[in-house]
């Protein structure tokens, strides 16, 4: 519990200022870069793949000619690229922040290069992601990749996606980024997220519910902030720089529905609760809302 105090401490100073955000920014940016561009492929970013080629088996999208967004590509682009691998896909690679990291897509991608017989995909699209690995590989800039791919970067420090076509994407997908968005403007996004769609288009989201301070502190509970008020929560544990917004399993449910999507497929990571008190305001919800930590959902709007 000490590094978790600490942690949230050392997020919260940060937060300060526009100034302490670019300083955190910046630092984290760049020790993550040199890290990712010398260190290991994470296990769990070849099953992010996976999941997708299996998502296309079952539902037939993402496929060749299909138009794709990724919310929130991050350092690596990774949902948008890793699926241009293996479709012929267009691409907007959307965020609010440029945390792009050339040095570490280049040294994952790569590493993928030798991993491509784990992904269930047929002979013929791994020839086509192994000849586009190379090329990748060889791209000087962003500009040349995006290129060579066939993609877009759209950034808006606001979030917004008015700015984007209406019922132009066959595929809208994320992966650990919903959790950060705004619990007040949760359900418009998600509203935008539907209003993107093509009619019979999909919705693919991988959402993070545990609070993000348990990557500091395995000491205590993935869920450790169902304990706080929210005056508890805001005053000593939020902060800007690394926000959660708290909304839990049902609630995103809720908001898909009330978008007009129907729900295709759920996946759920569930923690042990036991001996955690919950607050007040987490005791409407159900044991199994209560106990995700991980949640993968499936949406298709209706054609």
């Amino acid at each position: 519990m000490f590094r978790y105090c600490l942690s949230a401490l050392a997020l919260k100073a940060f937060s300060c200022s526009r100034f302490t955000k670019r300083i955190y920014r910046e630092l984290g940016n760049t020790l993550g870069s040199k890290k990712r561009a010398v260190g290991q492929m994470p296990t769990y970013y070849l099953d992010r793949i996976n999941r997708m080629m299996r998502i296309a088996k079952t539902y037939g999208v993402p496929k060749n000619g299909d138009k794709m967004i990724e919310l929130g590509t991050g350092w690596l682009h990774w949902e948008a690229i890793t699926t241009r691998l293996f479709f012929d896909v267009h691409g907007i690679l959307f965020d609010v922040w440029d945390n792009r990291q050339m040095d570490g897509l280049k040294n994952y991608i790569g590493q993928l290069d030798n991993y491509l017989d784990k992904i269930d995909v047929d002979t013929s699209q791994r020839n086509f992601a192994h000849n586009l690995i190379s090329k990748i590989r060889e791209a000087n800039d962003y500009q040349g990749l995006y290129k060579l791919l066939g993609f877009e970067y759209v950034l808006d420090q606001k979030g917004s996606l008015n700015l984007l076509e209406k019922e132009s994407f066959d595929l809208v997908v994320s992966a650990g980024v919903l959790e950060h968005i705004s619990a007040k403007g949760a359900s418009d996004f998600v509203n935008g997220i539907a209003t993107l769609l093509k009619p019979g288009g999909y919705s693919v989201h991988s959402i993070n519910i545990m609070d993000h301070l348990y990557q500091y502190d395995s000491t205590v509970s993935r869920k450790q902030y169902l304990k706080y008020p929210n005056w508890v929560w805001s005053l000593c544990f939020d902060n800007d720089v690394q926000k959660i917004n708290r909304i839990q399993r049902s609630d995103w449910l809720e908001f898909f529905t009330r978008a007009g999507l129907v729900l295709v497929e759920e996946e759920v990571e569930m923690e042990d609760l036991s001996g955690l008190k919950v607050a007040t305001l987490y005791q409407k919800y159900e044991e199994n809302d209560l106990r995700c930590w991980n949640l993968k959902l499936v949406h298709r709007k209706p054609a």
